[in-house]
């Protein structure tokens, strides 16, 4: 990919070119761009002496190195950035009267545009509005309209914003996912809603006929997908293929680092996705070049750059070392004291200790009468020994709230005949998993979809009865539609989720630490309630 050298001899011809009228010669911006980066904010681990691969420490590095060349670059952050760390978690909920850390990296890395992903929108008003406020930076979300008062339907955050960079305008789209009020609260977008991508469209010809920019950059957190317009969580591509006027679509969400040249009939279109966890920068370079003030030419090329070879930045650690240190404080506090080891390399092979200590927690801070939990983690091992504070995060990394919902005995069954059916077939990811706790069950392997679970009875030896509603206890995301066994299993409408929620409770995680703090000591217990049959 061409890119320096080049790149000085276009900014020579921009300042040769100044204010001259037609606007002639080779123009070029760099557009750096970062998604899904879940709070590797540091380059030092918590625990241990560890390094982490990856961090914005190392996109530090990267950014100044390109800036060395190109002053004017342009950086866009594709969102889900203050969830995942014990740094995203500390200044979101902990440390609530300060400056928030990832607004304080934002602005040093000198972002020009943030777009909320599903995991930012999760924090909640008081984080994504406190970012918003205290750096200032556009935060771009076409797809949020409002939903009452005076400014009803009207994005709740930027639709764009337009850089000048190089004698070039460039605008820039912010769309967040349109799938989020199936895996969180309404209470945490309070206020707007979500709409899908197919807006874009009309957002890219409106914006393109107002501000007439050189250079269109839609930038949404959503993933790469099929190429699918019925994939509403994953349209990139069928964006990238399909969209009119653009000449970049940043994506994320999936997690899948991809760099690739969209079938468009339009013209040249990129797709970039950067990734995940600060292990990849997404580096963009679009030229042009004009001829008696005519557009001639127009070139979009774009790279994957890995950060694992970068070294830190010692300024940049240097800049948030105090912050690093009061986080590392918090992550290895005492919370207790576990007798035996807690193992999630056995959670698909039936009861676990881990799954039971999530449904323990669920059942004796609501009351309900049934719990439904899948494993979060496959691999890591919580020693028996000192519980501290960062084992919390292994155990629970999401920040899901505990709800209760009301469900049949029947719609009960069907649930759990969906998750063991995607379970068995391993199909799909192992959070949506679900096991039961509060009635005695067996799950027979080898019998057909729709009569694998054989109910005994309730725990405490009562009757199941299928005709009766129950209290369930499950996570937010689960109760919201997430991984739609309510709806696909149980045949719930889980448009409106407060048609069926009766109770909602404190993050689990929360709810992990009051346990094991009131407890002092724990033994993890294996579930016994339940059982595969062959």
């Amino acid at each position: 990919m061409r890119r320096f050298t080049v790149i000085a001899l276009f900014l020579s011809l921009v300042l040769i070119q100044g204010c001259s009228k037609p606007r002639d010669g080779v123009y070029a911006v760099n557009i750096l761009a970062l998604t899904d980066v879940h709070g590797k904010y540091f380059d030092s681990t918590y625990v241990g002496a560890q390094v982490n691969d990856a961090s914005l420490s190392k996109v530090s590095t990267y950014l100044k190195k390109i800036r060395l060349e190109d002053p004017q670059a342009i950086v866009i952050d594709n969102g889900d950035n203050v969830q995942g760390d014990n740094a995203a978690y500390f200044h979101n909920y902990v440390a609530i009267g300060e400056e928030h850390l990832y607004g304080k990296i934002a602005k040093y890395l000198g972002y020009d545009a943030l777009i909320p992903g599903n995991h930012d929108v999760e924090a909640g008003h008081p984080v994504y509005d406190r970012i918003r406020k205290e750096t200032r930076i556009p935060m771009l979300a076409a797809n949020t309209p409002v939903t009452g008062g005076t400014g009803a339907g009207k994005p709740y955050f930027d639709e764009y914003t337009v850089l000048k960079r190089n004698g070039l305008k460039i605008a820039v789209i912010g769309l967040t996912n349109p799938n989020i009020k199936s895996w969180i609260a309404p209470g945490l977008y309070s206020g707007f809603d979500f709409l899908a991508a197919d807006i874009t469209q009309e957002l890219v010809d409106r914006v393109k006929g107002k501000e007439n920019p050189d250079v269109v950059v839609v930038s949404i957190h959503g993933g790469t997908g099929e190429g699918l317009s019925s994939d509403f969580e994953n349209p990139a591509l069928y964006l990238a293929e399909n969209l009119r006027g653009v000449d970049l679509v940043i994506c994320g969400h999936d997690h899948r680092a991809t760099v690739r040249e969209a079938d468009n009939p339009y013209g040249k279109v990129i797709l970039l996705n950067p990734g995940s966890h600060a292990r990849n920068v997404g580096h963009a370079t679009a030229t042009l070049e004009f001829k008696d003030g005519v557009l001639v030419s127009k070139n979009v090329e774009a790279e994957l750059v890995p950060t694992a070879p970068l070294d830190p930045d010692p300024e940049y650690d240097a800049e948030f070392y105090k912050d690093y240190l009061t986080v590392k404080s918090f992550t290895v506090k005492k919370v207790c004291m576990i007798t035996e080891d807690i193992d999630l390399g056995d959670v698909l092979d039936g009861p676990s200790k881990y799954v039971n200590l999530l449904h323990d927690i669920m059942l004796s801070s609501t009351g309900a009468q049934v719990s439904f939990a899948a494993p979060l983690g496959r691999t890591s091992v919580v020693k028996a020994g000192d519980l501290i504070y960062n084992d919390l995060f292994t155990l629970y990394p999401y920040e899901n709230q505990l709800y209760v919902v009301h469900m049949t005995g029947e719609q009960i069954v069907n649930y759990l005949e969906y998750s063991y059916d995607n379970w068995i077939n391993r199909r799909g990811p192992a959070y949506n998993y679900d096991s039961a706790k509060g009635f005695d069950y067996k799950v027979y392997l080898n019998r057909p979809y729709g009569s694998r679970i054989e109910v005994i009875s309730m725990s405490d030896g009562t009757p199941f009865d299928y005709d009766r509603v129950y209290d369930v206890a499950m996570t937010s995301y689960r109760a919201s539609g997430g991984g739609d066994l309510l709806k696909n299993g149980a045949g719930i409408d889980v448009s409106d989720p407060e048609t069926y929620t009766i109770a909602k409770y404190p993050e689990i995680r929360d709810l992990l630490y009051n346990f094991f703090m009131r407890e002092g000591t724990v033994t993890p217990q294996k579930g016994s309630n339940w059982c595969f049959v062959k």
